[in-house]
């Protein structure tokens, strides 16, 4: 792996423990076993680097949600619903503590860096196109959402989803998730 590489993962897995503005780049370099020189090499500054590991981060959730939401083995919904619930059981890995790295900088960042603003912005466009796609194959009624387009549906589960994540980092538990997969999906209990 390169140092690049090393770096972007060290940074990942800091700005999820705690957060981009708590994370020192020292303490990045240590976890990574990278010299100080090689990121300066590689990012000219903090938020440089944080703009890098959003944006890898960002391609690695769109490639994975393609994967799922363009299956045409399994019917729209159906790949919804496993997309959805897919990140959940992410999260349960998690112990329902760290959230969306999206989310998180979002929330940290977006209204204090216009760098990082417009990046985010960015991912949340990119990430709700491929929902979207999925939703433009799909009868909406079945989701309750008919009233909107398939845009406006995907950018209104984005948001659903989003609030409960920010809700689980909150209570520590799996209950947000579980409550917008029983009101999307309108299920008794997807408890897993």
């Amino acid at each position: 792996m390169s140092h690049r590489e090393k770096l972007l993962d060290a940074g990942e897995h800091a700005f999820r423990e705690t957060s981009f503005s708590e994370s020192g780049i020292n303490e990045i370099l240590a976890s990574s076993g990278v010299p100080k020189g090689s990121f300066y090499h590689h990012f000219p500054s903090k938020e440089a680097f944080g703009i890098a590991v959003a944006n890898r981060y960002n391609e690695g959730q769109v490639a994975a949600a393609k994967d799922c939401l363009e299956d045409p083995s399994r019917p729209p919904i159906d790949r919804l619903r496993a997309f959805f619930e897919g990140a959940r059981k992410d999260m349960g890995t998690r112990k329902f503590q760290q959230g969306c790295l999206m989310c998180n900088l979002s929330t940290e960042l977006a209204d204090e860096r216009p760098a990082f603003q417009a990046v985010l912005d960015t991912h949340w466009h990119n990430m709700t196109a491929v929902v979207a796609e999925c939703l433009a194959e799909a009868d909406l009624s079945d989701l309750g959402l008919d009233h909107l387009t398939p845009a406006q549906a995907a950018d209104w589960l984005m948001n659903a989803w989003s609030g409960a994540l920010t809700r689980m980092k909150v209570c520590g538990n799996d209950e947000p998730l579980a409550l917008f997969m029983q009101s999307v999906f309108k299920t008794k209990d997807l408890q897993q």
